[in-house]
């Protein structure tokens, strides 16, 4: 299958010297200015800073890690022939990727594809809490993913580098019940007859990652299947910024 994004390694952070201290490790946002924004009309919902705290080991001694990633939400809705609103959502996060012991701690390196999918509609969750919203639509109420295959792939050119953006269809599951009110329709919506306020649906999903500086830039947007998306938000990805900063040696 196409794509690891990243290799495969193991999160790994040392305690510093005898005082049991962990690294607590920072990006630099990434985002899309509004000159790339607006003649497609994609509007800005929010860029908020949100800690991932993960439990390490070194040797005998179990603590945490605090992971600090930049989230950037954007969004464009459009009312269809039923009057219903289809909502597009784009999401960039920096992700600190700072080498320890020749290992990166960057929270989304162990994962596949379908990990990061999983994992960006978590830290969406996360943001939207601390924030009241980054992005509207669907991709916020996202419980989990359940399959994801592989559709096309594009060549773009983001923060100066050649990259895929591989677009896979997502089964996923929405709380139907944290949804309402923020106006997104798929075309294919089955009810879980487990629970009620959950929601089988068909999204499909962009995917990008790109390694910038001493961090690695996801970007994924995400509609339903009956919108055709696909080429604009690869357009936007390309014009997404980051401050290239170089950890100190």
């Amino acid at each position: 299958m196409r794509g690891r994004l990243l290799p495969l390694v193991a999160l790994l952070v040392v305690v510093a010297g005898c005082t049991g201290t962990l690294a607590e490790v920072r990006s630099a946002p990434a985002t899309i200015p509004d000159a790339a924004l607006t003649p497609v009309g994609y509007v800005h919902g929010n860029t908020t800073e949100v800690p991932l705290t993960y439990p390490v080991g070194v040797g005998p001694v179990s603590r945490d890690v605090t992971v600090y990633v930049w989230v950037s939400g954007y969004s464009r809705t459009v009312t269809d022939e039923s009057d219903a609103n289809d909502t597009a959502a784009l999401l960039v996060v920096s992700s600190p990727n700072r080498k320890v012991e020749g290992q990166s701690v960057n929270p989304f390196a162990q994962l596949s594809n379908r990990g990061v999918v999983s994992e960006l509609f978590e830290v969406v969750a996360e943001a939207d809490n601390a924030t009241g919203g980054v992005i509207d639509g669907v991709s916020a109420n996202v419980t989990d993913v359940a399959r994801l295959e592989e559709q096309g792939v594009q060549n773009r050119t983001v923060l100066g580098q050649r990259v895929e953006v591989v677009t896979y269809a997502a089964t996923v599951q929405v709380d139907t019940a944290a949804a309402m009110g923020a106006g997104t329709s798929t075309a294919t919506p089955v009810v879980d007859s487990a629970d009620e306020n959950v929601t089988t649906r068909t999204l499909l999903v962009h995917l990008m990652a790109v390694e910038h500086g001493e961090d690695v830039v996801f970007a994924m947007g995400v509609h339903g299947d009956d919108m055709d998306e696909s080429a604009t938000i690869a357009a936007l990805m390309e014009a997404i910024e980051h401050e290239a900063v170089l950890a100190e040696s």
